[in-house]
């Protein structure tokens, strides 16, 4: 037999009396709450003013064991629904809890996963501009390298026909030197012949045919210096094109020397190649000033 059916076996109650404590006890529930401080001592007094019997019992029977039984056992029944009450309140504070941490933890799974896409598409973005600047920087040195392709071309082309107005130069040159010895000669010849005609009365038939291949000889050399002047002309022109062609080139060089320090891809090997104008431009400015020299001489002969 449990304690509360020893209680109520030995303790009468009346039936409105126990629908009073029952009401009073809902009213006073733990839940939601906390149990009051006063709880024992409440039941206490409600023990005592809803149990009349029991007063008249306990100023009847002071100093008996049954008084004592009897307070002991109502401790008993309080205690014991009280136990109930908090255990009932920590299962639906464990429930509520449970149900807490599985909510907090799919919040934290959610956040997670919602992290864990942001830094993917951050990701993804670097590396879109990553691949965005390496093909930018392709299309760039393959610019750069039509360009300079185009150059070095066009360089090539002012280099060849530099080359041969040189060598056309040379050969007028050449030939204008002899006619102006050719037309020395025969002025000297002449002049002899003129003088071997006065002392000797050379007839004017032979006079005339010597002046007139002396007029053919002088028109001869001033169609090769007028030859000579368009020659030089061109060559000079061409000379600008050469020298605008490199420049450029110049220029597309060191715009690659910047992109290669700036994305290292290939070793620099063109420190020679950078020299070599430099070098052939030298070389045909000296020949200009020796033609330049050359033709102030002619001209002043």
């Amino acid at each position: 037999m449990s304690l509360l059916e020893n209680s109520t076996a030995r303790l009468p109650v009346d039936p409105s009396e126990s629908n009073d404590t029952d009401k009073h006890r809902q009213a006073h529930r733990l839940y939601p709450s906390l149990p009051n401080i006063d709880r024992y001592e409440f039941w206490c007094n409600t023990g005592e003013e809803l149990h009349p019997s029991v007063k008249l019992e306990n100023t009847q029977l002071q100093g008996s064991s049954h008084k004592s039984d009897v307070n002991m056992k109502t401790q008993i029944l309080i205690l014991e629904e009280q136990k109930n009450e908090l255990l009932s309140i920590n299962e639906k504070w464990a429930k509520e809890y449970r149900t807490m941490v599985h909510y907090y933890k799919e919040k934290v799974e959610e956040l997670k996963a919602l992290q864990q896409c942001d830094r993917f598409e951050e990701e993804e973005g670097k590396h879109v501009t990553l691949n965005r600047l390496k093909l930018k920087v392709i299309k760039g040195k393959e610019s750069a390298q039509t360009e300079e392709g185009d150059a070095s071309s066009e360089k090539l082309e002012a280099q060849k026909e530099v080359k041969e107005l040189r060598a056309q130069n040379s050969a007028l040159t050449r030939k204008g030197q002899h006619q102006h010895e050719e037309i020395r000669r025969l002025n000297k010849a002449l002049k002899e012949a003129l003088q071997a005609s006065q002392s000797l009365g050379v007839d004017n038939e032979t006079l005339d045919i010597w002046k007139h291949q002396a007029e053919v000889f002088k028109e001869d050399f001033r169609k090769e210096r007028r030859d000579r002047e368009k020659l030089k002309g061109k060559y000079l022109e061409l000379e600008k094109k050469y020298t605008k062609a490199h420049n450029e080139l110049h220029v597309l060089r060191s715009q690659m020397t910047w992109t290669r320090q700036l994305h290292p891809v290939l070793n620099c090997s063109c420190a020679n190649q950078a020299k070599c104008p430099n070098s052939e431009g030298h070389q045909v400015s000296q020949h200009h000033m020796k033609l330049q020299r050359r033709c102030t001489l002619d001209n002043k002969q």
